[in-house]
């Protein structure tokens, strides 16, 4: 998957990602179940979680916004996202009531590419969880896809 829109987040910010930590490097080459797919804060982490990140953005559902913090750039949803999450019953009311951010790119552990941070990814992770396309691992982080993220979309 072409990683354009991550690039272009940090290029405009003078940053490069970090290389990766001795253990995310081995779970990248091990290809492990907590590199596939996990929780981040209780959003979706890992291979899944920059997956869905990069359809967001490409579908035009995620665009970002300018903010002083370049490291983690905001992101907004566009009038196209915010129907295509109210027709997966996402929980976007939910999502006002709190006073943590809405939605940033939060650098993966392992990818070192952005996963969707915020109160926008929890909701989406309950959303996809209540439809039975992931089921969270009780007391671990590890999320087994029991569905695919495109479809979920679609």
């Amino acid at each position: 998957m072409k990683d354009t829109h991550h690039g272009k987040a940090l290029a405009g910010s003078g940053l490069a990602p970090p290389p990766a930590s001795a253990q995310a490097a081995r779970e990248v080459r091990r290809n492990t179940p907590i590199r596939q797919a996990r929780t981040c804060y209780g959003h979706l982490a890992g291979v899944a979680g920059v997956t869905l990140f990069q359809l967001l953005v490409d579908r035009g559902w995620l665009e970002q916004t300018r903010n002083e913090q370049a490291s983690r750039p905001s992101f907004r949803l566009t009038p196209l996202g915010v129907q295509g999450m109210s027709q997966r019953e996402v929980d976007l009311t939910g999502c006002q009531s709190t006073r943590r951010r809405f939605a940033y790119g939060c650098m993966d552990w392992t990818e070192r590419r952005f996963h969707l941070g915020g109160v926008l990814g929890v909701a989406i992770v309950d959303a996809l969880q209540a439809r039975g396309t992931i089921l969270k691992q009780q007391g671990a982080r590890v999320v087994e896809l029991r569905g695919d993220l495109t479809e979920w979309l679609d």
